[in-house]
């Protein structure tokens, strides 16, 4: 069956409601939903931006991410146009829903809230905290977010040339795997504690400003009360 006549399953069809429920409870947007095609775009609580592309090729797809046809990648940036445009400063991230032989609108839905929430999702996913404490100029050379390593401009332009010297540091890089993923869960812990410290802020400020309005609301109901006083007052003597 070619792409072009390819007609979503009841199943599907189902997920993808579920999909359109959840869209509307949560950060994303449903860019586009056609039989063939899915992209969701989604803020997490980083305020970085992830794009979900979800395409079906078919039962004999090269990488599909399960059996039912149906291939996606995750797009992400620290700026909404950066995903938009796909331009350098975004950084595809391997990321796989928990259950991949789902319909689609399930696996999606699964990456969603994942991503909302991406925060507490790092903790367990390192190359997420990776890219999540990545600076935006740092990501202009990152083409990939993988589990075992990050794949930059310079190994795609030599090609095979940087196995060899990542065979020759591999035993090093397992020594140092383990500091470093201490240290993006401490940086990850640090981001958590700023946007709370942030969020208290903003309450604060809010209260401030509710007790401004109040105060205002109640020095013009005490010049109301006091002209129409006056007013009364006048009238009496009129009288």
């Amino acid at each position: 069956m070619s792409q072009k006549s390819y007609r979503m399953s009841e199943p599907e069809l189902r997920s993808v409601e579920m999909l359109q429920g959840v869209v509307k409870t949560t950060s994303a947007t449903l860019v586009l939903l056609t039989q063939t095609e899915i992209k969701v775009r989604v803020r997490g609580e980083s305020k970085r931006w992830y794009e979900i592309y979800a395409v079906h090729q078919g039962q004999h797809a090269i990488f599909p991410h399960g059996d039912n046809g149906w291939n996606y990648t995750v797009n992400a940036g620290r700026r909404e146009d950066d995903i938009v445009n796909a331009n350098q400063y975004c950084a595809q991230l391997c990321l796989h829903a928990n259950e991949q032989n789902l319909p689609i609108g399930d696996q999606i839905v699964s990456l969603i809230l994942s991503l909302s929430n991406d925060i507490q999702t790092a903790m367990e996913i390192p190359l997420l905290a990776q890219f999540i404490v990545c600076t935006r100029q740092m990501l202009s050379n990152i083409m990939i977010f993988q589990d075992t390593m990050i794949v930059t401009e310079e190994m795609a332009e030599y090609g095979l040339d940087w196995l060899e010297e990542e065979n020759d540091e591999e035993e090093m890089y397992h020594q140092n795997n383990e500091y470093e993923h201490q240290r993006m869960i401490d940086e990850m812990h640090c981001l958590e504690d700023f946007l709370e410290l942030q969020e208290e802020n903003d309450k604060a400020l809010d209260a401030q400003r509710e007790a401004i309005e109040e105060k205002k609301r109640k020095r013009d109901e005490q010049l109301t009360d006091f002209w129409n006083h006056v007013a009364d007052k006048f009238h009496d003597n009129e009288s």
